[in-house]
């Protein structure tokens, strides 16, 4: 490596790239600033199938989230110009699920003591099932036979400009659901997530989404 080279007398260091904030490596060549564009055919061909509709084009990647799941589990998170993000999944560095969010809607607790009643109370974060968007949607996480569970809780931290450095942080409280296609034999996912930025700044937040492989994306 030439840094390594010129740090120890070797050849001479040229084109040093600033340390990232971040230890770990970005999967798939992502990468702040980047670019990458959905392949869309599935959605223009069934239009009526789907609630969600991929942003068209090629995005750009202004902000990047890491999620630490603990046990060299983590997502990462792209987030895209059209409100939408592109969430990788990995497992000790390894890449084990590929997954596209689209931001539908969002709503603004008047104050933090509505946020918390939505999080304890919303049938949104944690019922069995819900209807959303003219759709039944059926819950991931938790007792399968539990009319409601507690939200999953993690940590967020948000990295930002050229360098990349760390921007923001933030506590989700989430649940995932999820509805079959059978005509299309694929899943559509709505991702609820009540955000808490503190000491004041709370919302709420609904984005569908779809499972992916990289053939479904151009990365630049």
């Amino acid at each position: 490596m030439g840094w390594l080279d010129g740090l120890f007398g070797g050849k001479k260091r040229e084109d040093a790239k600033p340390a990232l904030p971040f230890a770990h490596e970005l999967p798939l060549g992502l990468r702040i600033n980047g670019r990458v564009a959905f392949d869309t055919l599935t959605f223009r061909a069934n239009p009526q199938a789907w609630t969600l509709r991929l942003p068209e084009g090629h995005q750009g990647i202004p902000c990047y989230g890491h999620i630490d799941l603990g046990g060299g589990h983590a997502l990462h998170r792209f987030y895209l110009d059209d409100d939408a993000y592109l969430q990788i999944s990995t497992a000790n560095g390894q890449v084990e699920g590929i997954k596209a969010f689209v931001f539908n809607d969002t709503v603004n607790p008047a104050n933090q003591a509505a946020f918390k009643r939505f999080i304890q109370e919303s049938p949104h974060l944690g019922a069995a099932s819900i209807e959303y968007a003219g759709r039944t949607w059926f819950r991931e996480f938790g007792d399968d036979v539990a009319e409601r569970v507690p939200p999953v809780v993690y940590d967020e931290v948000l990295y930002r400009h050229d360098p990349p450095r760390r921007d923001d942080d933030l506590t989700h409280y989430a649940m995932l659901y999820r509805r079959e296609i059978p005509e299309l034999e694929r899943d559509e996912f709505l991702l609820i997530t009540a955000e808490d930025y503190g000491p004041s700044e709370f919302v709420v937040t609904y984005a569908l989404g779809i499972d992916l492989n990289t053939a479904d994306l151009d990365i630049t």
